[in-house]
Order: C-alpha cells, then sequence, then structure tokens
C-alpha cells in the first residue's frame, strides 16, 4: 500500500513540476520557434504529404536496404543541408484538453509508480531513496534525448532544458516517495 501511495504522491508532485516548468519557467517552449512564411509552408505541407507521420528531411526509403549509390545520394544531401524532422498529422485538434491532462497524469503515476518499486524494493533511507530517484530521472534523460541530440539533431537547448526538467521532476517526486518508502536504520 506504501508503494501505491508514494506513486501517487510521486505522480501528483511530477505533474505539478511539469505544470510549472511548462507554464511558468517555460524551459522547452521558447526554444520552439514560428515557421517563417507558415501558411505557404503548410499549402505545400497539405498539398505534398497525405498521412499522419515522422518525416525526415532529406528524406530515404528505409523499408528496404537501399543500394549504395542511394544511401550516398541521401547521405550528401544529409551533409549539404537542410534537415529537419517533422511529426505531421493532417488533421488539427483541441489544444489543452482533459484527455491529454489525463493521460499526462497517467503517465507520470506509472513513472513514479517504478520509481516507488525500485525504491521499496531497494530498501533504502531517505537520503539514497531522494538520490536513487534523482539518478532514474537522469538515467532516462541519458537514454532518450542524448540519442535524440546525436542522431536527430535535436537542438542542445532543447535537450539541457529536458535535462533540468527530468532531473527536478525525479528529484521533487523522490523526496516524496523516498519520505514514504524509507526504512528506518538504513543508511
Amino acid at each position: 500500500m506504501r508503494v501505491i501511495l508514494a506513486a501517487v504522491l510521486g505522480g501528483i508532485v511530477m505533474f505539478a513540476w511539469g505544470a510549472f516548468s511548462h507554464m511558468v519557467l517555460d524551459l522547452e517552449g521558447s526554444m520552439i520557434h514560428q515557421i517563417p512564411n507558415e501558411a505557404a509552408v503548410v499549402a505545400a505541407m497539405k498539398e505534398n504529404i497525405k498521412e499522419d507521420g515522422v518525416y525526415a528531411l532529406p528524406g530515404i526509403d528505409m523499408t528496404h536496404q537501399p543500394p549504395p549509390e542511394v544511401m550516398n545520394a541521401w547521405a550528401a544531401a544529409y551533409e549539404k543541408g537542410p534537415t529537419a524532422m517533422l511529426f505531421y498529422h493532417t488533421t488539427g485538434t483541441d489544444v489543452f484538453t482533459p484527455h491529454q491532462f489525463l493521460v499526462q497524469f497517467l503517465a507520470d503515476f506509472g513513472a513514479a509508480l517504478f520509481g516507488a518499486i525500485i525504491l521499496f524494493l531497494g530498501a533504502v533511507s531517505w537520503g539514497r531513496g531522494v538520490i536513487i530517484s534523482t539518478l532514474i530521472g537522469l538515467g532516462g534523460w541519458c537514454a532518450l534525448e542524448i540519442p535524440y541530440w546525436d542522431w536527430y539533431r535535436f537542438q542542445w537547448e532543447f535537450i539541457r532544458a529536458d535535462l533540468i526538467d527530468q532531473v527536478a521532476a525525479w528529484f521533487l517526486a523522490g523526496l516524496v516517495m523516498a519520505f514514504i518508502l524509507r526504512v528506518r536504520g538504513v543508511r
């Protein structure tokens, strides 16, 4: 029961931190720019991209092994630039829906649940629990964000802001979860 309580409270802390970091600190949002001449770009995208998906520029069909000359042409285009990743949806949707907030909270709760289980199984003191929780956030950031920067060329400023976001979320949640799950007398 303590694990569930720790996960619920840890999830609430993570959710609250996320709201604060995005709405007050605006850690990542200030790095997302508006596309110049957006109307013309949107018109070209609507004309040329007919399916939802993740698109790369320059693109290459990786559903089969491309021949060497195609790979070489793609590599040359990549080296010349520009490069981009596009997460594309053909239709719009509502912004800031209750569904989105619910999914975000459930994701935070799920992450906190995994963290709480790790802290419970570790049978650690409060201080070590906070350190372990913070390291969970740092490890997740390393596993996801550094490859985004390395392979997909996400801007370093965005990746660095997410480092602050993830480590702070896990540190703050760890304060609560480790307090609930601490084992007294354990160093």
